[in-house]
């Protein structure tokens, strides 16, 4: 079998190069040259552009890959450089994991939050002063609640260690009772339900699919409002809070398309007994470059920004086209 997870590498470290340039570079922007954005949601976008940062940063360490056996799941880490770590390194995966849906409660925070921006301005205040406490620590709750999850669902046992012991080994040379591992097998040998497992995808399931509830919800809500509400606005106004529109939904669907909906089967297909022997891990090297991909879609779409960065790139050349011009004069 060809060893696919050997490329996860190369991918992981793109993936932290250009999240890190991109997002800083954000950063630096939004802090210092952004002006049609500010107060609550400037600190947002800052909050954000860190979380890409680290949640790229923080899948060199986990290293984590799936793998998929007729109905089991394997989630674990490749992580060779601490290989005496066992146990951070299966906290570091679940922690990863974590950061995904503290990515999408924020998605689903700032939908509330532009929601509000155009209905009621003044309930906006909630989300200053302490309210930073809350709209921080709601996704932090939540990714926390979702890691444990999983650190409790899918901790190995005998039973599903020898299930996937020899397609294991024969794959990645790897000893499976010595590799930071979640294993998922939703059914015994004699097809009972293991309901431990069942668990996670019931529970991690209704975490997931209420943020994206609470993102519809609010983004037909709002436009609706837009129909409504933008009159009452300037039209630089009513044109940014257009934009904030379409980047949120363009960042909502980049992860949804790059992650989420590969990762349907991969995650259902132990329910359905599968005859399947596949390194499924594909799905995190493609989430390894979503960082930056979000960074740039957003800048792309917010026009302040695209207006910085033309200055940035066209004022050099004026200059130079100014001084070539009076040294001929010369």
């Amino acid at each position: 079998m060809t060893r696919f997870f050997e490329f996860s590498d190369a991918f992981t470290k793109l993936g932290i190069f250009t999240a890190s340039i991109s997002n800083f570079f954000l950063i630096y922007v939004t802090i210092w040259h952004i002006k049609q954005i500010r107060g609550t949601y400037k600190y947002m976008v800052i909050v954000f552009a860190q979380t890409g940062v680290a949640f790229a940063g923080w899948e060199l360490i986990a290293r984590p890959f799936t793998h998929n056996y007729n109905r089991a799941f394997i989630l674990f880490s490749l992580n060779t450089w601490m290989e005496n770590s066992e146990l951070f390194l299966q906290i570091s995966v679940s922690v990863y994991a974590g950061f995904y849906l503290f990515i999408l409660v924020f998605f689903a925070e700032q939908f509330i939050f532009r929601y509000l921006s155009l209905v009621d301005p003044n309930s906006t205040k909630i989300f200053g002063g302490f309210g930073v406490i809350g709209w921080i620590g709601y996704p932090l709750v939540c990714g926390a609640m979702y890691s444990s999850l999983l650190m409790w669902a899918g901790a190995p046992d005998e039973f599903a260690d020898d299930y996937l012991r020899e397609t294991f080994l024969d794959v990645y040379d790897m000893d499976i009772s010595t590799t930071p591992r979640f294993i998922f097998v939703p059914f015994t040998s004699d097809y009972s339900l293991r309901w431990r497992n069942l668990s996670f995808m019931i529970g991690g399931g209704f975490l997931l699919t209420s943020q994206y509830f609470i993102i519809m919800f609010c983004g037909i809500r709002m436009h609706l409002a837009m129909k409504q509400e933008l009159g009452n606005f300037s039209v630089p106004n009513r044109r940014l809070q257009k934009q904030f529109f379409r980047a949120l939904i363009i960042q909502t669907l980049v992860p949804t398309c790059l992650f989420v909906l590969p990762a349907l089967p991969i995650l259902l297909g132990p329910l359905f007994d599968f005859e399947w022997n596949m390194q499924t891990g594909g799905i995190i090297a493609l989430l390894s470059v979503y960082p930056p991909i979000d960074t740039f879609v957003f800048m792309l779409i917010v026009a302040e920004y695209r207006r910085v960065i033309s200055r940035w790139i066209w004022k050099p050349k004026v200059i130079s086209v100014k001084s070539t011009e009076v040294f001929a004069l010369n």
